[in-house]
């Protein structure tokens, strides 16, 4: 009975929670629809505002947009303006100063402008000429009567010098003497009377045209006149054979150099000058090797000295001038270059 009862008092005590818990849950439920819905609500009112604000801002920035192109536009026209206005830049002339190399020519700028004639560059002297271009080899100096020689690199040589051709003799900066390097023929034995064809042969051999000497003495013209061609024949000693003046050689001497000049009668100093020029110079002496007409073939100066080639020795010698002269005046001054 007690258990019963016991029973009876749990259940309605059960009873009586549950229904005290229901409407609990009932207020929260409504609460939490209430407050979702409230949520959602605030939502739309906060998404209309920012549309509305980023429609406000967007209507800003337009503006501002459309004044920004506005004003660039307005700078693009001004720089175009300027641009429009402003000077192209002047370019400055490059201006030539010291050497200048043009194919195998060579020029000096001083002020934009080629210096001409003579002129000390630096410790050296130069020589150009009228239109600016640098020279070389043996130069006469400009107004004066003397010369120099200036090296392959065009600076004046101030003392003596060697070269593959002559040896100068110089003194501060002028020439004073030459003797050019002639090879030295001899006319023996084939031509016991052709000193003149050999001394001749010389010449046009150290002019550059190489000849033979006994192909000269077959070229050179016989005759009874010496101004027209030999008496007689080189090959055979005298009296069958003689001599040729400077007329009988022009001929020849012509023919391989392509030209002859006859210096008989000219003085010693034009002599001189070809030599200098390193034209080689044949003369007519009497006394000279023992013959009463001998030809030599003149190759230098120096001082009171004069260098040449002896067809008879086939040697190379020199002479005073003093003596020279007197026998060269004992044979009427005779002398053949080109």
């Amino acid at each position: 009975m007690k258990k019963r009862y016991i029973f009876c008092l749990v259940f309605i005590i059960s009873f009586f929670e549950i229904q005290a818990a229901d409407p609990v849950k009932a207020d929260a439920s409504d609460y939490s629809v209430n407050a979702t819905a409230s949520s959602q609500n605030n939502n739309t009112e906060d998404k209309n505002k920012a549309e509305n604000n980023n429609n406000n801002n967007s209507s800003v920035n337009d503006d501002k947009t459309g004044d920004n192109n506005n004003n660039q536009n307005k700078q693009d026209n001004e720089t175009s303006k300027n641009d429009e206005n402003k000077q192209p830049p002047q370019v400055k002339p490059k201006i030539k100063q010291g050497w200048v190399k043009k194919g195998k020519k060579q020029y000096f700028y001083k002020n934009n402008k080629k210096v001409k004639g003579l002129v000390k560059i630096k410790k050296n002297h130069y020589l150009f000429n009228k239109h600016g271009v640098l020279l070389s080899g043996l130069r006469k100096t400009p107004h004066k009567s003397t010369y120099s020689y200036y090296q392959p690199n065009g600076k004046r040589s101030e003392k003596s010098i060697s070269t593959k051709k002559a040896y100068y003799w110089i003194k501060k900066g002028v020439v004073k003497g030459i003797r050019n390097y002639a090879q030295c023929i001899c006319q023996r034995p084939e031509l016991p009377t052709g000193c003149e064809m050999t001394a001749a042969t010389m010449m046009i051999n150290f002019a550059g045209k190489k000849v033979s000497k006994l192909k000269i003495a077959n070229e050179t013209p016989r005759s009874s006149d010496p101004n027209k061609g030999f008496i007689g024949s080189p090959y055979k000693a005298y009296p069958e054979g003689y001599w040729v003046a400077p007329g009988g050689l022009k001929g020849v001497v012509k023919k391989y150099l392509g030209k002859a000049k006859i210096m008989t009668g000219y003085g010693l100093s034009a002599i001189k000058n070809k030599l200098l020029h390193s034209h080689l110079v044949v003369v007519w002496v009497n006394g000279m090797d023992g013959f009463s007409n001998h030809a030599l073939t003149l190759t230098g100066y120096h001082n009171q000295q004069l260098y040449y080639n002896d067809p008879w020795t086939g040697a190379k010698a020199q002479i005073s001038s003093v003596a020279f002269t007197s026998y060269w005046s004992r044979d009427g001054y005779r002398a053949l270059s080109y």
